[in-house]
């Protein structure tokens, strides 16, 4: 073979030439470490902050424990699955949201988003609802062993409650006022349905982003709507303008009755007092005929001459007093 100097081929190493008796003392050391080391890592595991876990020894069910390091059967005797039972997951219906780096945009155009959103409503017209479910993970062991598929369940559930309030109210019930019965009706109705199939799933909200005619209606819906604004509105302003007047006049119509209640009482005082009056004097007259008679002549007396312009002192037998006057047809003394 030809020498190559510093290159050249390097001798073959056979197995019968590596010294095994000196390392063989090497071997149990490293097998210990090994089975440490595999013990460790399959004993020890980390559950996160918003996180549960679900241990499973021999594939059943064994229990659920939260955050924190926990340990557990080592070498596969004892399995962990993970959920993160604090995050809220959203279900949409009728459009998708795309995620564009740190932007987001809607789409309507999916295979599956308008077959969702179109609906029949009762009165037989056509809707478009547009939809979104929140919900959170309650019980982590029903949510991974109760139901195959949980998002498809509650996606199926959800479209059959939807479809049945949309179908049971008239298309202007759910274009208008109808849209918060809907939203709480169907987050009870889905609740319900899934604590019946115990899927682990509790429903935060059920919330409406959207319930439009379809397009070739849309500008005549549009223009209902536009009135029902303006009736709305014209309502309101009367509501109002009923609100400041009305108790206007019922404060005018207590007054008015306070007032005639006062006249009233101050009335009857007066009278009630003038009759006792009366009767005081007539029990004095009666005890002094003469007497009270002239006090009362000369108290009326007293009233009246000093309004007399001019006063004449006349005989009581004297006769024709008229013609001695000279009184003119108008009844004036020239």
């Amino acid at each position: 073979m030809p020498d190559y100097g510093q290159y050249k081929r390097p001798q073959d190493v056979r197995f019968e030439d590596i010294p095994w008796g000196s390392m063989k003392k090497f071997i149990p050391p490293i097998l210990i470490i090994i089975f440490v080391i595999i013990t460790g890592y399959t004993a020890f595991y980390t559950v996160r902050a918003n996180e549960e876990a679900v241990i499973l020894r021999f594939g059943s069910y064994k229990e659920t424990v939260g955050p924190g390091l926990h340990t557990k059967l080592p070498y596969g005797i004892d399995k962990i699955l993970k959920g993160e039972v604090k995050r809220i997951y959203n279900e949409e219906f009728g459009f998708r949201t795309e995620q564009r780096g740190s932007s987001s945009m809607i789409g309507y155009e999916y295979p599956d988003a308008r077959g969702e959103r179109l609906m029949l409503t009762g009165d037989i017209n056509s809707a478009e609802v547009h939809w979104v479910i929140r919900y959170k993970i309650k019980a982590l062991e029903e949510y991974f062993f109760n139901v195959r598929n949980v998002r498809e369940t509650i996606r199926d559930v959800s479209q059959a409650a939807m479809r049945t309030l949309v179908g049971d109210r008239s298309i202007d019930e759910v274009l208008t006022v109808g849209r918060t019965e809907i939203e709480q009706k169907s987050k009870e109705d889905l609740q319900r349905i899934l604590d019946g199939y115990k899927c682990g799933i509790d429903i935060q909200t059920v919330l409406l982003k959207g319930v439009n005619p379809p397009e070739p209606v849309k500008d005549a819906f549009n223009a209902v709507n536009q009135a029902i604004q303006i009736r709305d509105r014209i309502i309101n302003e009367a509501e109002g303008q009923k609100n400041k007047i009305l108790p206007a006049a019922e404060g005018k119509k207590q007054q008015v009755i306070k007032e005639a209640e006062g006249y009233r009482i101050r009335r009857v005082n007066e009278a009630t007092g003038d009759i006792k009056a009366f009767l005081a004097v007539y029990e004095e007259y009666k005890k002094a005929e003469d007497v009270t008679r002239r006090r009362l002549y000369l108290e009326t007396m007293s009233k009246v001459i000093p309004k007399c312009e001019k006063l004449y002192i006349i005989d009581k037998d004297i006769k024709g007093l008229l013609p001695m006057f000279e009184i003119n047809p108008e009844g004036v003394k020239k």
